[in-house]
């Protein structure tokens, strides 16, 4: 009996670390950013990257009381390609800009990533092209924050669309 209550232990452990460490169905990991290049080109939107971390306590408030909210009502995803970096995740591999096989736990660093969340924008070439968000300060300026960043990275890009998200809030029909 012990035996098989240390396995079901064991099996619900693992079950749980391996949820905690996949990123949110609403954010999708930056598992090939070569070929995130090309989608986002061929739309004229920014590569939008959330840099976090599994252990980060701002990183699980900005995903779930602020990134999956807005992706649930909003069209948001029309403004940019937006994907997760996991910055501690030894071992998991990744492709850059360029094609090239890196780890994810290294690759944020590589971008100057010091601080977990931290919200990148790209073109398609791997510049950055507006200002980073860094940190999650309070959650009320978080949108304001994305919208100005991503409206920046638009008109870099000459993509005459800009996002108003309070606007797409306040229009949404679904309630979260």
């Amino acid at each position: 009996m012990n035996r098989q209550l240390n396995t079901l232990l064991i099996s619900t452990i693992l079950a749980f670390t391996t949820l905690q460490a996949h990123a949110s169905e609403y954010l999708p990991l930056a598992v090939d950013l070569q070929k995130t290049a090309v989608v986002a080109e061929n739309n004229k939107v920014p590569i939008v990257i959330f840099a976090t971390a599994t252990w980060c306590n701002y990183c699980k408030k900005l995903e779930e009381n602020i990134l999956e909210p807005l992706f649930v009502t909003t069209d948001l995803e029309k403004y940019g390609a937006f994907k997760q970096l996991l910055l501690d995740k030894a071992h998991w591999m990744m492709k850059d800009f360029a094609g090239n096989d890196v780890e994810m736990k290294t690759y944020g660093p590589s971008l100057g990533v010091k601080v977990a969340p931290t919200t990148l924008f790209f073109n398609s070439k791997g510049e950055q092209i507006a200002d980073p968000i860094i940190g999650l300060t309070l959650e009320e300026f978080y949108p304001g924050n994305l919208e100005r960043s991503l409206n920046q990275a638009l008109k870099a890009l000459g993509n005459p669309k800009r996002v108003d998200i309070y606007k797409m809030i306040n229009e949404s029909k679904v309630n979260y």
